[in-house]
């Protein structure tokens, strides 16, 4: 299985090549169409801002692209940022259309209980259907580092939540050729580690 990273100028992608090379896959970190065409499976990585990050896919004109191959039923794996992009929009600075690829929006974690925004450091997930247990167990930690959330319109989709004090958020996604998180798996250690290889695995089999 070839993977294409698709590298949008927004991320520090050592980490995720690092995870993917280790796992012994082969991989291509790119934003051509042609490479993204002749992939197996996307990985959509991403740190910074939901408008940013569209204006490059718009740039780079890999925009359609990349909704098009997903639509035609390649995996697509999308990272933090990029997990947000697959949604409808983004809510950060302005309202910005995301790739639609899941029906949803991007917001502003609450201001609630003193909790500081961005939500950073080691939280675990919560199995929110059997497909999670293919994917990771609850004694599992995830490193998180987000001022925005995803909220799905249908909440079928959600893998797993997460718990920032009282607040209960989507933290993973997946539907169909659809796997997205919310945390950095590939700065997880080896929970992150297992949860890539699983999601590789299963993307492998679509």
């Amino acid at each position: 299985m070839k993977i294409s990273i698709i590298d949008l100028e927004v991320s520090n992608l050592y980490s995720i090549t690092n995870a993917v090379k280790y796992l012994d896959y082969n991989y291509v970190v790119s934003s051509s169409k042609n490479e993204i065409d002749n992939s197996d499976c996307i990985i959509l990585p991403g740190v910074g801002s939901f408008p940013y990050a569209i204006s490059q896919l718009k740039k780079k004109n890999i925009y359609q692209t990349l909704i098009k191959n997903v639509k035609n039923g390649k995996p697509i794996i999308g990272i933090c940022l990029g997990f947000q992009l697959l949604f409808s929009n983004g809510q950060e600075f302005k309202n910005t259309n995301g790739l639609n690829l899941i029906k949803g929006s991007v917001k502003l974690l609450p201001k609630k209980n003193n909790l500081p925004i961005p939500h950073v450091g080691w939280n675990n997930l919560i199995k929110s259907n059997k497909k999670s247990i293919s994917f990771f167990n609850n004694k599992d930690n995830f490193y998180f580092v987000h001022s925005y959330y995803a909220e799905p319109d249908d909440k079928k989709v959600c893998l797993s939540y997460t718990k920032y004090g009282n607040f209960k958020f989507c933290s993973s996604i997946l539907s169909e050729n659809i796997f997205g998180f919310q945390f950095h798996p590939e700065k997880s250690g080896r929970a992150g580690l297992n949860l890539l290889s699983n999601t590789l695995k299963n993307a492998k089999k679509i």
